[in-house]
């Protein structure tokens, strides 16, 4: 029977399978490379949109960076442009300058020294620069500037306020209460002050001159401050006062400056309402006492 059928020209039906599998690979095969071309062209499309939008970005990043530095640019040249204007237009030239607090120094000594000039535009100087010119003088301790637009300047000092005269290598020097060196002597600042000397060793009675002037001041001590003459600190004295148009020596032990204090005061009051302090010559309070020296019968 099979050799029938074979010779008959019959096709095996497992050769009819094997051909219609080959067919429907090629087939296949076929349709899968024409698909693979179209992903290949949607890839380089969406390639050049991306390479373009990049671009794009570029370009609006470039445009917007030259536009900022152009306006920073024009602002910066504006600017400069207003303030040379400003600092050499008369609008603003300096006509009014107030000083205040100052003591020992003149109006026109505070403008000279802190290199302020009237009819100079007021924005071409510094106020730290004032200032700072102002607190290198030996007079001024505290100092503020302000400037008041478009022509004026406030100017308000504190002075370093001198209590004493001190001799150093034959030069006579202003003192504060502390005894610190403020300026020389001069003609043009004279003031009538006492001598201050320090003994050697007595540096650490400092302290109490300031004490002393600040009770003098308060009426603790019933002695004017412009009648002393001189002021000396010693090791074994204290704080010695003399009064020049007396001709009278008062000297302060520090071991108990308020207690030697307000007993010196005692004896003093005393002493005047009894008209007999014009024989004094020298008073001394130490160690919760107070010792009278009398002046010695002509």
């Amino acid at each position: 029977m099979a050799l029938i059928l074979k010779r008959s020209g019959r096709k095996n039906r497992n050769a009819y399978r094997k051909e219609r599998s080959a067919h429907a690979r090629t087939a296949g095969s076929a349709a899968w490379g024409g698909g693979t071309a179209r992903h290949s062209g949607k890839t380089r499309v969406k390639r050049w949109k991306i390479q373009l939008n990049s671009l794009k970005t570029v370009a609006a990043f470039l445009s917007l960076t030259l536009i900022t530095m152009t306006t920073l640019a024009g602002v910066c040249a504006l600017s400069l442009w207003l303030y040379e204007t400003a600092i050499t237009s008369e609008f603003f030239a300096t006509r009014h300058v107030d000083v205040t607090g100052n003591v020992r120094l003149s109006r026109e000594m505070v403008l000279q020294y802190g290199g302020i000039s009237e009819g100079v535009n007021s924005l071409s100087m510094s106020i730290a620069e004032i200032e700072r010119r102002l607190l290198q003088t030996p007079w001024v301790e505290e100092v503020s500037v302000k400037r008041l637009l478009p022509d004026r300047f406030v100017i308000r000092v504190k002075e370093r306020m001198p209590s004493f005269w001190v001799q150093r290598d034959s030069i006579l020097y202003y003192a504060n209460e502390r005894g610190e060196i403020i300026a020389p002597v001069e003609s043009e600042n004279f003031l009538s002050l006492p001598t201050l000397s320090i003994e050697k060793g007595a540096e650490d009675a400092l302290p109490y001159l300031s004490r002393l002037m600040q009770d003098l001041h308060r009426g603790v001590l019933p002695v004017e401050v412009g009648a002393i003459a001189s002021v000396s600190l010693s090791l074994g004295r204290g704080v010695e006062i003399y009064l020049e148009d007396r001709e009278l020596r008062l000297a302060i032990a520090t071991d108990d400056w308020s207690g030697n204090l307000a007993r010196m005061s005692v004896a003093l009051g005393d002493l005047a309402r009894r008209y007999e302090l014009k024989n004094v010559r020298e008073m001394r309070a130490v160690s919760g006492n107070v010792w009278v020296i009398l002046n010695r019968p002509a």
